[in-house]
């Protein structure tokens, strides 16, 4: 007997919160790395310093007062963005993943521990940001935070192994290929850092256009709904 449609797509959705080893489901997985990548945006906006200013409070002096904690600004708008493209990157590995089991669960715990890491690495930048080790830092955490986001994305799609059979390997690789070109980025700053911590700041704007030239290169991200 054909099954109807309604029928198949409730034996997907059950497939979907099938528990594993341990039994976490992908959904449970999901909310806690959420309220992860919440706090770690929250404690950077809390971390953004009010400017001092001595005797009467007047225009000029305050003014003056948020150009000088700028660089708290420039900190917090960059590191948000960039936690923002890791948890993009982070719901579309886990919007193919069907399955959750040990080893995943603990390579996205080593994951969100470098997410933490963000605004405390984020605020030695801000009061700091002069410096080769306060630079180094920062990117370190980054590009960390990549190449554990593409094993964890090699891992789960590696012979389908927590995702759907039908699952397209194309899509697997620029899963992987998109986080190592992060963390290469972030590499290569710090062997820059070593000769100038400002260019090396510089550099991380590639981030905004390696995009561009990979889907130039690759073509378009493919999507499961693509044949």
């Amino acid at each position: 007997m054909t099954e109807s449609k309604g029928e198949k797509v409730e034996k997907v959705e059950k497939v979907e919160k099938k528990p594993g080893l341990l039994g976490f489901t992908v959904e449970r997985v999901n909310a806690f790395s959420d309220g992860v990548f919440a706090v770690a945006i929250t404690l950077m906006g809390v971390n953004i310093l009010v400017p001092t200013i001595s005797g009467k409070v007047t225009e000029a002096k305050l003014a003056h007062g948020l150009a000088s904690v700028w660089p708290h600004f420039f900190a917090f708008v960059l590191s948000f963005i960039i936690i923002g493209m890791f948890w993009i990157s982070h719901h579309a590995r886990f919007s193919e993943i069907r399955r959750a089991n040990r080893t995943v669960i603990w390579i996205n715990l080593i994951y969100l521990l470098l997410i933490v890491f963000i605004p405390y690495n984020t605020m030695l930048m801000s009061q700091f940001g002069n410096t080769m080790v306060s630079t180094v830092m920062y990117a370190a955490n980054m590009a960390a935070a990549g190449i554990v986001q593409a094993i964890m994305a090699f891992y789960a799609t590696h012979d389908q192994r927590l995702v759907d059979e039908d699952f397209n390997p194309r899509l697997a690789a620029d899963f992987v290929r998109g986080n190592l070109i992060m963390a290469a980025v972030f590499l290569i700053s710090i062997g820059i850092a070593f000769a100038s911590p400002q260019w090396a700041k510089y550099f991380w704007v590639v981030l905004f256009i390696t995009p561009l030239f990979e889907r130039a290169i690759f073509g378009k991200t493919p999507t499961t709904a693509e044949e």
